[in-house]
């Protein structure tokens, strides 16, 4: 593969990655016919430049129902076959030798600028060594950014943090645990409930960086755990970003 496909494979890597957003966002069993005709095109276009790379897509495959106004598909099927083609075009860029497809994100939310810039970094870094199933990596350098995240949001919010209900004693927080970052952003409704559904994996992030508590505490951690972890960076990342 030329450099020049590599680079468009890669942009429709992404294209992908963010239809495959879309979708993830519908909190319905059934989607309209607008962005499947988008995704269609799109197909469409990875099939003519690079034939039989990824399955066909046939919207008629997934198809829920007629409405009044328009047709509306399965978001379950559609799902399952974006996971397919993702990791298809995925596997040939990766195989030409080229550098890890990674996602890049932007945290503008951050108001300090040297600590945007180190989180940024840091992102990177965790799509590096996701792709490269560095699954501790992944879990500190997760729990680290939502660290950082939760601690420059709740400065910003310093009198409704310290006098809410899960609030530690303790005044300063910048040396608030983990834990307490997370409960008291969710009870002020700052990020949603389901960053402290999952924080679990997250929340024995500084134990994992010295050998001898992961021995003594017994932790284990492996591929779900990682994945949960970078799932409640992006959940954080998604509600400081509305």
């Amino acid at each position: 593969m030329t450099e020049k496909e590599n680079k468009s494979l890669r942009a429709y890597y992404h294209s992908l990655l963010e239809q495959q957003r879309v979708i993830e966002d519908t909190k319905d069993f059934s989607i309209s016919s607008q962005p499947v005709a988008l995704l269609k095109e799109e197909i469409d276009r990875i099939e003519s430049e690079f034939p039989n790379l990824i399955p066909p897509f046939v919207p008629d495959r997934f198809f829920d129902f007629r409405g009044d106004d328009d047709i509306f598909y399965k978001v379950a099927g559609i799902r399952s076959y974006l996971g397919i083609a993702l990791a298809r075009v995925k596997v040939a860029i990766e195989t030409t030798g080229s550098t890890p497809v990674t996602q890049t994100r932007e945290f503008a939310f951050v108001k300090d600028a040297d600590l945007r810039r180190v989180i940024e970094r840091d992102y990177q870094e965790i799509q590096t060594a996701y792709v490269a199933r560095c699954w501790k990596s992944v879990i500190i350098l997760s729990g680290g950014a939502i660290e950082a995240l939760l601690t420059d949001l709740l400065v910003r919010n310093a009198a409704r943090a310290i006098s809410a209900t899960k609030a530690p004693r303790q005044p300063d927080l910048t040396k608030w645990d983990l834990v307490d970052l997370i409960n008291v952003a969710v009870e002020l409704k700052l990020v949603s409930g389901g960053v402290e559904k999952l924080s679990h994996s997250v929340r024995e992030y500084r134990n994992l960086v010295h050998p001898g508590n992961e021995v003594r505490k017994k932790l284990t951690f492996d591929t779900e755990e990682a994945k949960i972890a970078l799932e409640v960076l992006h959940i954080v990342h998604r509600d400081l970003s509305i």
